[in-house]
């Protein structure tokens, strides 16, 4: 049992070196060869490995890290937070894989050959990222939740990303200098015991990241560190979210039917003795199992939510709906809130439940926080969340009506509005406690300016709903939010999807312009207004897709042949609850509007265009006035160099490529057959 304590009649332990002082940890200790035969009485000594173990409990959170850092970036954050804690559970002395045997490991002290095991561990698994996410490791295990570290701040996933486009040993060689604080001399041969071939590449790769701080203030040095340091690398400070309560469901209700005749039956024999002897009777041999009556109020609490303090969303550095004040004119009005309340838990006859996308069924577990309560538009709204669900109870001409949304993963921005009723006047929304402006904006309309927004008591005035729009995209009215706390201060756009919160959008601008060094600016800035203009109208396809973000990526632009102006490259990606989302890749022309923009690929439940994959290229056919055409392609950032097989042959040692169609108009329906090349030397296709 790790910790545990030692009986008295044991040998007394070697003391145990803390690794905060041990040089082992903090730089290069110094070694001190030992003979055959003392390496194999210490490998068979039992205080050898209670020493290991105390080092490992000792240090556990900075060892965790330190794996989880190393390891693929793209894989699920789950199974990276569990590989993580597997890697270095399992750092005790093997009897048979001992490490020291390994050429300059002989002399390694207990704090160093745990560093290591854990190093060669992660390493492993970066060199095949497929093979190793299929195979778990025996423990730990986890069934029935899904655990993530918490949301970092808007530096946190840039480094992220940074890291992500490493190789496994460019990303241990930096961690291991900025983490653990090692020297260059002892990286190179920590990696080279660990049995990294090209020591040299990898020490480059974490040269150049140390020189290109991606754009983190303050440079590589203190700022790297910080942010290795917060709370998104933290694998031991975590987050729990349902599974697929759906999936499971179905796979109970599908269960092989020899499995429930055995359980009926079984359930069947104690009643076969004489019924005059028990009170319990036998129901008709109908084919169905008496059913267990279950009195829901018994497992769950139905009675008044609980009320939220006004000043709850100011003590605290992580803002969602957990700290939303409770507000509304009938927030003391405890009938109409205990029948919100009663309405989750055991809805009556006649009240229409329904769940959103990726919201679990099923009551909350405690009595929920009461966010708003109040008469909107003839209606009563009783607004409700569990921590990870959102509720809205609506008592309207006699019907009554609960909608259950996710609302989980949500930071200071995706959580600052929630619809409280639609009607034929509009959508009114209620604002987070913390947002200080608001005001309307037609996305398509980037030269307008916002239209400030009436707002009383967070409740805002009647809003265009976007479902009802006229047809063909004219408008596309989005909300403009200012808050001190949110967003460094600048104005931020939410999008009504349909959903019960309004979804987040963001802009991540192309290399070449100068911008915040943030993972995704705000999408008010006058750039990202223009690229949104351009391509609003794909909001629409996006629709009832239980969504927290929508991110528009212009990943390149350049000038188009006989002086046709810009051709921006678009890479929307629309973030749900889950993790997943669709991925919409445009060309935008120059001077084309929305619907001018040209849909290239279109992929769904995909990491295209994210932190974990972000390197992309696309292509299409482009027409020019002279009526020439010309096929036109981009990649991201990292690319090299593109080359065209067909239907047209050229290559190009750039990030765009632009080949002439001879003669007469080609076949446009053909696609581009792109092969790019990275500065890493590896190659990536279109999505599709």
């Amino acid at each position: 049992m790790p910790g545990g304590h030692e009986s008295a009649s044991e040998p007394a332990a070697e003391p145990v070196r803390d690794l905060g002082s041990d040089p082992g940890i903090g730089g290069r200790a110094r070694r001190v060869r030992a003979e055959p035969a003392d390496l194999c009485r210490r490998r068979l000594d039992g205080r050898a490995v209670r020493r290991t173990e105390a080092l490992v409990v000792g240090r556990y959170p900075e060892l965790v890290r330190l794996a989880y850092l190393i390891l693929p970036t793209g894989l699920e954050r789950h199974r990276r937070v569990l590989t993580a804690h597997a890697l270095v559970q399992n750092a005790l002395p093997g009897r048979w894989r001992d490490l020291r045997r390994r050429p300059g490991a002989a002399g390694m002290g207990d704090a160093e050959l745990v560093r290591l095991r854990i190093v060669r561990g992660a390493l492993l698994r970066c060199r095949s990222t497929r093979r190793w996410a299929a195979r778990p490791a025996a423990l730990p295990q986890v069934w029935g939740l899904r655990l993530f570290p918490p949301t970092g701040g808007a530096d946190e996933p840039a480094i992220e990303q940074a890291l992500g486009r490493l190789s496994g040993p460019g990303r241990a060689a930096y961690v291991l200098r900025v983490l653990e604080g090692l020297d260059p001399a002892a990286v190179v041969e920590l990696l080279s015991i660990a049995g990294v071939e090209d020591v040299a590449s990898a020490e480059a790769e974490a040269d150049a990241l140390a020189a290109d701080p991606v754009g983190l203030a303050g440079g590589p040095g203190s700022a790297a560190g910080r942010l290795l340091h917060a709370a998104l690398f933290d694998p031991c400070t975590l987050r729990a979210t349902p599974s697929d309560l759906l999936r499971r469901r179905r796979r109970r209700r599908t269960a092989p039917v020899a499995i429930a005749v055995v359980a009926v039956l079984a359930a069947l024999v104690p009643y076969a003795g004489d019924a005059t002897e028990s009170d319990t009777r036998v129901a008709p041999a109908t084919g169905v199992a008496p059913a267990t009556p279950v009195a829901p109020a018994a497992r769950v609490v139905v009675g008044a939510p609980r009320v939220v303090p006004a000043d709850a969303w100011t003590t605290t550095t992580r803002l969602d709906f957990d700290v939303w004040s409770t507000r509304g004119p009938r927030a003391g009005d405890q009938a109409l809130t205990g029948r919100a309340v009663r309405a989750w838990v055991e809805p009556e006859a006649g009240t229409v439940v329904a769940l959103g996308p990726g919201a679990a069924a099923g009551p909350p577990g405690d009595l929920p926080r009461l966010l708003y309560a109040g008469d909107v538009a003839g209606a009563a709204v009783v607004l409700l969340t569990d921590g990870t669900r959102l509720a809205r109870y609506t008592e309207e001409q006699g019907g009554r009506r609960l909608d259950v949304a996710a609302a989980d993963d949500s930071d200071a921005r995706s959580a600052s509005a929630v619809v409280l009723h639609r009607g034929v006047e509009g959508v009114r929304m209620l604002l987070a406690p913390w947002v200080d402006e608001a005001a309307i904006r037609d996305l398509r309309r980037p030269d307008d300016r916002s239209r400030p927004l009436p707002v009383t008591d967070g409740t805002t005035a009647p809003m265009p709903d976007p479902g009802t729009a006229a047809e063909g995209c004219a408008t596309v009215p989005v909300l403009e939010l200012v808050s001190g706390r949110a967003a460094d201060g600048r104005p931020y756009l939410l999008a009504d999807l349909g959903e019960m919160s309004a979804t987040h959008l963001t802009y991540m601008p192309p290399p070449e312009f100068a911008h915040t060094g943030r993972p995704a600016e705000a999408a008010s800035t006058e750039r990202a207004l223009t690229v949104w203009s351009r391509t609003a109208c794909v909001l629409e396809t996006l629709r009832g897709r239980g969504l927290r973000l929508v991110d528009n990526w212009e990943f390149a632009h350049f000038d188009l042949p006989e002086a046709a102006g810009d051709g921006m490259w678009s890479c929307v990606h629309a973030f749900d609850r889950r993790g997943g989302g669709d991925v919409v890749v445009q060309f935008l022309p120059p001077g084309a509007g929305a619907d001018g923009a040209q849909t290239v690929e279109r992929v769904a439940d995909s990491p295209a265009c994210s932190r974990s994959a972000n390197d992309i290229v696309a292509g299409t056919w482009w027409r020019a006035r002279s009526g020439t055409w010309y096929l036109v392609a981009a990649g991201s950032r990292d690319v090299v160099k593109l080359t065209a097989s067909a239907p047209l042959a050229g290559s190009a040692d750039a990030r765009r490529l632009i080949l002439k169609s001879p003669g007469a108009a080609p076949n446009t329906a053909a696609r581009p057959q792109l092969v790019a090349t990275l500065k890493s030397g590896s190659t990536i296709k279109p999505l599709t």
